[in-house]
């Protein structure tokens, strides 16, 4: 099985805490770096490259998801829309909504390749109308992303056309060889239309009750070969992040590329739309080794991998990766339970996160290991101006207090990881208006005398348990646990209720100190200039909106800032990397674990001390 999702009722960790591939190689390049972004989570620039592969990668998917048989060459490229969701964002086994490749029939047999050639130029034309739109969405998506950086013309749609058609030879490999195998030791079964618990994605539901609809009689036809050897993706309608593979005890998961088994072997794929030169190289290793032992794991220990692969469209190469012995594993699983504890099971501080890199590690082109360059990891990452491993001070902002420039009051100023933006209190459901049908009511909670209105952004916690209850009416008592509060334009308090709220009836010998009163509007930070950000859209209305930001780092944790771009004033724009930063008179927001500063016309910003310059 490709997949292996959470058993609830099992599950301690919860899908934020659990470690990936991608955080141990980080964790183990640069401890401090991993702490900068997944802890104070900072956010690296997000340069087009980044996008590219992914609008590659889901090109490629949707053509191996699609049939011969069932789709001309010049289709739409959304004739498989429409799979059906669970709430988690998986292809759902339990949905009565058709299937998109069920309502299809089979193209005439007159109509359908003959030969690998055929299959050829029916897959480039896929390509063909699969990769601009997905190129059009990554740019949107990069367009709208606060950290964008670079610039989207130096995206090449033809370079990222001869990468998907690369991968399509890689795959029409296996084609043949399947061919050549008369469908392998599946065959059968495959035309008796039994299917494995995850399927390769083909539009189809899981279960088939009768013969495989493009099954034939005979020796095997390309069209069956195309199909018996598809490899399992994720689906690309399913949900960011939905189909991981997790650990038995869930305190690991990983997200296969491509998973082939057509031949009774199990090769695992990772799809690099890229050369393969460079320190990264190193990184895809060791992640397609922890594969290994994440399937070994979540099949009772009882089934091994049996290839690793490597797939570098940009340099047309197959890296074949050695796949690690039982005992290797067994080591493997031991040293990253341990690292999970050490980092996941508690937060490590900064100090237990030092700024000690190893060294940078050479490849060329294909994965291949070269001599390493002489220069450091540091003189090449995104943090080194704000970290004394590489250009930052040793000392960070701690709070304490400061008169600003223009201003006879003293501001206090709050350390971040003293900041409140949350609060439990009980109070008395004053109206319940609307909801059902899948809309969310609107409540307005009372307190002596006091009134807020709920946001209600979510419908279940982060437990799993719904955020408020179904049955909930007017008069009943309740607990409102960990909502943040915040006022509107009109000066009316509302109480957000995000994954970490809950609403929940209260008893009525149940007391909490709290009231809406207690409600604090306005907070002053201090924190060194970590970098800017801003946004920019037009709005439902069809008028242009402009927000800015910051991100602050004091001694103790990370904020951002943001806010209107009219309402910052000039000292956002003289500010500079390092810079330390008052931000003064903020009202706080939070989503989850991010605590966010919200600037508005009565906000002070001042740069309160200036970074040396080198220049």
């Amino acid at each position: 099985m490709p997949v292996r999702l959470a058993i609830n009722d099992d599950d301690s960790v919860g899908p934020y805490n659990r470690l990936s591939a991608s955080q141990v190689n980080a964790y183990t390049n640069c401890s401090r770096m991993w702490f900068y972004e997944k802890v104070r989570r900072f956010k690296m620039p997000q340069i087009p490259v980044l996008f590219v592969g992914r609008a590659v990668e889901e090109a490629f998917c949707r053509m191996l998801q699609e049939s011969p048989a069932l789709l001309a060459p010049s289709a739409s490229s959304d004739t498989l829309s429409n799979i059906p969701l669970d709430d988690n964002g998986v292809p759902s086994r339990d949905s009565d909504m058709p299937w998109p490749a069920d309502r299809l029939l089979a193209l005439p047999t007159e109509m359908w390749p003959v030969d690998l050639e055929g299959l050829r130029s029916w897959a480039q034309q896929r390509l063909q109308a699969h990769l601009p739109l997905a190129l059009k969405a990554m740019k949107e998506e990069w367009e709208k992303d606060e950290r964008k950086a670079g610039d989207w013309s130096s995206v090449d749609p033809a370079r990222c056309m001869e990468m998907c058609l690369k991968g399509l030879e890689m795959h029409l490999a296996e084609v043949q060889r399947c061919f050549d195998a008369n469908g392998g030791p599946g065959l059968e079964q495959w035309r008796k239309g039994v299917r494995p618990h995850w399927p390769a994605p083909d539009g189809r539901r899981y279960e088939m009750s009768l013969r495989h609809p493009l099954a034939q009689d005979g020796p095997l036809v390309w069209v069956e070969a195309w199909e018996i050897s598809r490899p399992w993706f994720v689906d690309p309608h399913a949900g960011k992040f939905a189909m991981n593979a997790i650990h038995p005890d869930h305190w690991f998961q990983g997200e296969y590329d491509m998973v082939y088994r057509w031949d009774g072997r199990i090769n695992i794929v990772d799809l690099k739309a890229s050369v393969g030169a460079g320190d990264r190289s190193g990184n895809y290793v060791e992640q397609l080794r922890m594969y290994a032992m994440l399937w070994w794991v979540t099949h009772e220990r009882k089934e091994q991998v049996d290839a690793l692969q490597i797939w570098y469209l940009g340099a047309d190469v197959i890296k074949e990766i050695q796949v690690p012995t039982v005992p290797e594993m067994e080591a493997m699983e031991t040293k990253l339970e341990s690292l999970w504890k050490e980092i996941k099971s508690e937060q490590p501080t900064i100090d237990d996160c030092p700024p000690e890199p190893l060294p940078m590690r050479g490849f060329s082109p294909g994965g291949v290991p070269t001599k390493a360059p002489e220069e450091s990891r540091c003189s090449r990452c995104d943090w080194k101006a704000v970290c004394p491993g590489g250009d930052g001070p040793e000392s960070l902002p701690d709070g304490g207090s400061i008169r600003l420039p223009g201003s006879t009051a003293s501001y206090d100023l709050t350390p971040i990881n003293a900041l409140q933006p949350r609060m439990t209190l009980i109070a008395d459901v004053f109206s319940v208006m609307g909801g059902g049908d899948g809309r969310r009511p609107k409540i307005k909670i009372e307190q002596d005398g006091h009134f807020a209105s709920l946001q209600l952004l979510v419908d279940r916690h982060q437990d799993g348990e719904p955020a408020w209850p179904a049955d909930l009416a007017k008069g009943d008592r309740v607990r409102l646990e960990g909502v943040v509060p915040s006022a509107n334009y009109k000066g009316e308090l509302q109480l957000k209720v995000d994954p970490h709220a809950i609403v929940i009836y209260a008893g009525e010998d149940e007391h909490v100190e709290t009231t809406l009163l207690d409600f604090r509007a306005r907070w002053n930070v201090t924190g060194r200039l970590v970098y800017r950000f801003e946004k920019k859209g037009v709005g439902r209305n069809g008028k242009s909106w402009h927000r800015k930001g910051m991100m602050l780092m004091d001694a103790h944790g990370s904020m951002k800032v943001e806010g209107w771009a009219a309402d910052w004033g000039a000292q956002y724009d003289l500010a500079e990397v390092g810079d330390t930063i008052v931000a003064a008179n903020l009202s706080l927001d939070a989503w989850a674990i991010d605590v966010k500063g919200q600037i508005n016309r009565n906000s002070k910003v001042q740069i309160t001390e200036r970074v040396e310059r080198t220049d």
